[in-house]
């Protein structure tokens, strides 16, 4: 199965316009729309441990969206584990 060619750009053309895209703080709703998961969830997960690191700006949450990146890229898994993997 191929994955579908979005046209998508490439994180180096992302940067090079835009060189502090990847340490912006980013609300809880981007990263539900980054990372495909519910804001409900998210704040669950905040509540309880899990997810991916956060920051109070006061009262605000915001997310850096270099961690958010991060924190999906350690959340991949290959086909041969089978073991089960905590969203932390």
């Amino acid at each position: 199965m191929s994955r579908p060619d979005h046209n998508l750009p490439e994180i180096e053309d992302i940067l090079q316009d835009n060189p502090g895209w990847l340490d912006e703080a980013i609300d809880t709703p981007s990263v539900s729309r980054l990372t495909g998961v519910p804001a409900c969830t998210l704040a669950t997960w905040r509540c309880r441990g899990g997810g991916p690191p956060f920051m109070k700006l006061g009262s605000a949450v915001r997310y850096r969206r270099r961690t958010v990146l991060k924190w999906l890229a350690e959340c991949e898994k290959s086909d041969a584990d089978t073991s089960p993997k905590r969203h932390v």
